[in-house]
Parts: structure tokens; sequence; C-alpha cells
């Protein structure tokens, strides 16, 4: 071990400045990104426990997770709690079991708790404590509702208040979101509902309030029902119409290349008409009345005309009495005349009058661009026209055939006139230089959007890991030129070594010494000066060769 460590002081100390200070930064990198990597793998993924959850509720759980040491965080404005993913669907169970997971409103289940030597009270208590909760259930499932609270007060019934005192009121306190508000048809839906639930209880005793105060309506006007109900059934149809005539147009010139308003004015008014046809009489009773009536007429005796002149004196007893004669008859007949009739009803809600405004932007076409004297050249430039007339119809056909503006039009009302009936409906195109929001280049994101937190952090950890080998490989260029030029150095000194042994040997063959002394201080002197030359080129390593002399 003590060689290695030798041979990198060795190889250190012959680095030159540069090559040590870009080790040592491509070290400090390496090891920064290790210890990034070792923190995002030790580091725990936290993932949503609960959310949309008040104070008192966060407390309550964060008060189990201490008592059970598990790390959590609370963010989203303190209504949301996160806890490791690999605790996660444990603590789901356990909180669970503890009924710590819900919304805290208990509805029918409160009925299961009940026991025998409850009072009636206490069990018609507990029954609207659990109407109440389903309505908080309810409520809650309304958009920007965050919380809600239902109170319902249920007098006993008693001899000693009148009916109306005795009836059950009920109280709401709805939380919302901040800027989110309830519309009237909400809260008309929230109040009926409450006292479709509670038996006994009328809308007109429900109380609404919100983070902005009351919400119940005074009084119950129903023309301002219909009114808002009838502006709702238009702009429904209108938001339709709109939307078929818009998908024609975009398919056909693109989106954004066109715009179309459809205003349309509802008939709800209700109409009948009846008809009778005659076509047949019947005979239902027929009375025929004859009459004979009887008048007396004078007999033969005498002159006629007058009458007997001697007093006492009858008619002969042989003549009988005349009666005139006369016979009537009359006969009355009585029919019933057939009848067919006819009941027509007008559609509820059909299209009364209806407008289409249409805007084409212009055209785009490419054409030589022309000079100062009017030539054309050879640059192309974009060029804005509007629709021809001809053009303009086309497009009026296709979106008027799309919302049956033609079929509306032709359903009015047969005693109308037809200047009236074009006053309901008008259409109107117009061909114009539309105004488009300008394109920002915008760089690409190197991570794509979407990628939970999971897959970021990967991304990040691939990243530094890129890093880390970047500067590897930096260094690793570094170290192999410092080796370059240790071996050059080394075989530099090695050909001065053997120049240096041809000299020594060649003085020696000139030289020859006289007795043994002189050739033994003749050898002292040549390693005297390769010592010294040695010492001089690598003082390092006769530093170590001494050391371990004196060791020795």
């Amino acid at each position: 071990m003590s060689k290695i460590w030798q041979q990198l002081a060795t190889i250190w100390g012959r680095l030159e400045i540069p090559q040590r200070a870009t080790i040592v930064l491509v070290g400090l990198a390496f090891l920064g990104a290790v210890v990034a990597l070792w923190y995002g793998a030790t580091r725990p993924d936290y993932r949503m426990l609960a959310q949309g959850l008040d104070k008192a509720h966060i407390a309550e759980i964060a008060a189990y997770l201490d008592s059970t040491h598990i790390a959590y965080q609370v963010a989203d404005r303190e209504t949301t709690i996160l806890v490791p993913s690999k605790e996660l669907y444990r603590l789901r169970n356990e909180l669970a079991e503890r009924d710590m997971l819900g919304d805290g409103s208990k509805g029918f289940e409160l009925l299961a708790k009940s026991n025998m030597w409850d009072t009636t009270f206490t069990e018609h208590k507990n029954y609207d404590r659990a109407v109440a909760g389903e309505l908080e259930r309810s409520f809650r499932e309304l958009p920007g509702v965050r919380s809600a609270r239902v109170l319902i007060d249920r007098p006993q019934p008693s001899p000693f208040i009148d009916a109306d005192e005795g009836k059950p009121k009920a109280s709401i306190k709805l939380d919302m979101k901040p800027g989110t508000r309830l519309s009237d048809r909400q809260v008309a839906g929230i109040l009926h509902l409450t006292a479709g639930a509670v038996a006994g209880l009328g809308p007109e005793r429900v109380e609404i309030m919100d983070n902005g105060g009351l919400l119940t309506p005074a009084a119950a006007n129903s023309g301002a029902q219909l009114a808002q109900t009838t502006l709702e059934a238009e702009a429904a149809r209108e938001t339709y119409l709109t939307r078929k005539a818009q998908d024609l147009l975009d398919a056909t010139l693109g989106p954004g290349r066109s715009s179309v308003k459809v205003s349309v004015k509802l008939d709800f008014t209700k109409r009948s008409s009846t008809t009778t046809d005659p076509t047949t009489k019947v005979l239902t009773r027929e009375n025929t009345r004859t009459s004979d009536e009887k008048t007396p007429a004078g007999g033969n005796g005498g002159v006629a005309g007058t009458a007997p002149n001697v007093e006492g004196e009858s008619r002969a007893s042989g003549v009988a009495a005349q009666l005139a004669t006369k016979t009537s008859e009359e006969t009355r007949n009585e029919y019933t005349v057939g009848s067919s009739h006819t009941v027509q009803e007008d559609e509820v809600g059909k299209v009364r009058g209806m407008t289409v405004s249409i805007l084409l932007d212009q055209k785009i076409t490419k054409g030589p661009k022309l000079d100062d004297k009017g030539q054309p050249t050879k640059e192309v430039v974009e060029k804005h026209e509007d629709y021809s007339e001809a053009e303009k119809k086309r497009f009026q056909d296709l979106v008027l055939g799309a919302i049956g503006f033609n079929a509306a039009k032709g359903s009015q009302g047969a005693g109308e006139t037809p200047a009236a009936v074009e006053s309901r409906f008008s259409v109107a195109v117009q061909s114009m230089a539309m105004w488009h929001e300008p394109v920002e280049v915008v760089a690409a994101s190197a991570i794509p959007l979407g990628l939970g937190g999971s897959m970021l952090d990967y991304i990040g950890y691939g990243l530094v890991g890129v890093v880390a080998l970047g500067m590897m490989f930096i260094a690793r260029g570094q170290l192999k030129r410092s080796h370059v030029a240790w071996t050059q150095a080394e075989e530099r000194g090695r050909r001065e070594a053997e120049e240096a042994e041809k000299r020594r040997q060649a003085d020696s063959k000139k030289e020859t010494p006289d007795t043994a002394a002189d050739l033994e201080r003749h050898r002292r002197t040549l390693l005297r000066d390769q010592i010294k030359k040695m010492v001089s080129e690598d003082p390092t390593s006769a530093a170590q060769i001494m050391r371990k002399w004196l060791y020795e």
C-alpha cells in the first residue's frame, strides 16, 4: 500500500500546476455527483395522503404520524399532507380504520350505533344528525364548496306551542373556495334538497350562508325565476349553435381564421287552436202531433136565414143537428250536427328570432413583389385580400344550413307578414383582417412536460451522472498527457545516462590509472557525479533512497 502512495506522490510531483488544478476540480465534481446521487437515492419520495382538509383535521393526522415516528410534509396552504410513498397504502388503511381520512361527517352510519336504552328524543336527534351528515356530503360535491355544515332544529311536539313554531328549521353554512360563489340555481337546489330530506320542512324555513354572507332569497319571485330560466335556455341554444357553425368553418378555413356568433330569441308562449268541421247530421227524435176540431152547423127547416115567428115553436124533432170537422197534423224533428275537433298547440321554446354574424379573416395569397416602377420582382410576398361576394355566399349557406336557420325561419306563424319575419331573422357576413396573437419562439424544454416528480428526479440524476462522466473524461485526458510527458522525461534521462556512460567509457579508455588507488578514486568520482546528476534530475527519488538507507 505504501508503494502505491509513493507512486501517486511521485506522479503528483511531476504534474504541472494547471494539471493539478484540473484534477482537483474533477475530483470535487465527481464527489459532488456522488453526494447528489446518494441524497436522491436515499431521499423519500413524498406522495399525497389526503387533500382538501381543514386545519383541525390536519393537526389530528399530524399528531398520529408523530406518534408513529413517520416523516410527513404539509403543503398546499396547510390543506394537503404528504407521506413517503413506501408508507402510503399502509397509512391509508390505518387512518381509514380510525375514521381519520373521511370528511368528518357522519351519515346514516350513526344509526348503527344506537342501542335499546336510547330514548325517543335521542333517537330523533340521532336521525336528524344522520340526515344532516348526508346533506353535508351532498353539498361538498358542488363545485367550489370545500366544506359544509348543516344544523336541523326539530322542536318536540307540545300542546303549548303553535303549529308554526313546531315546524322544523335548518341552517346551512358553506365554506367556499377563494373566488367562487354559488349561483341562484344552486342556492335554490340546496333549499329544495334540504326541504325534501327533512319531513315537514319547507324551503322558506331553510337559511344558507357562505363566506360572504346570507344567500337565502328573501322571497320567491316566479317571474324572475322564469326570466332566468329563459335566459339560460337561450344562452345554451346560442352556445350549441355557435359551436356547430364554428366547427364547420374551422374545418374549412382552419382554426382562428373565422368567428361566428349566433343570437336566438326563444318563444315559451303556449298557444292552441280548435277547429270544428261538421260533415253529417243525425235525426235523434221525431214528434208528430194530430188535432181534430168540430163546429155545429144549422138544420133544413124554414127559409134560410130566418127563424120561426111562432113563440114556443121548436124545430122539427125529426131533423138532427149538423157538425163541421177540422183536422190538423204537426211534425217536429230534432237533429244532432256531427263535429270533428282539431286542437293544435305550438312548440314551446321554439326559435322566435335568430341573428347570425359571420366574420371571415382575409385570404392570404403569395405573389411577386413589385418594385418602384410597378414591375414584378423575384421576391415573393404575402398579400391579404377580402373574400368575394360569391365566396361569402357559399360560407353563409354552409353556416345557415348547419344551424337550421331556414327551417326556424319557415316555422313561423302563417298569419305573420314576411316583413315581420325578416326583421327577426337576419344574417351578416364580413371579411376583414382579424387580430392574431403573436407567436413567441421559445427554446424547447429539456424536460418533457407532464412527467411525475420521480421521473424528474431520475432525469436529474442522469444529468448529474453525465456531468460527472464528462469531468472524468477531462481528468483522464489530463492524466494521459501527464503520463506521456513523464514517459518522455524518463526516456530523455535514460538517453542522457547512456551518453554519459559512453563518454565515461571513452574517457576511461583514454586515461589508464597507474595504480589501484587511482582507479578506485576515479570510480568514486564517476559515481559521485552520477549521484549528483540523479539528485538534480529527480530529488524526490533521491530523498526516498536516502530515507531507506537511513532506515536500514
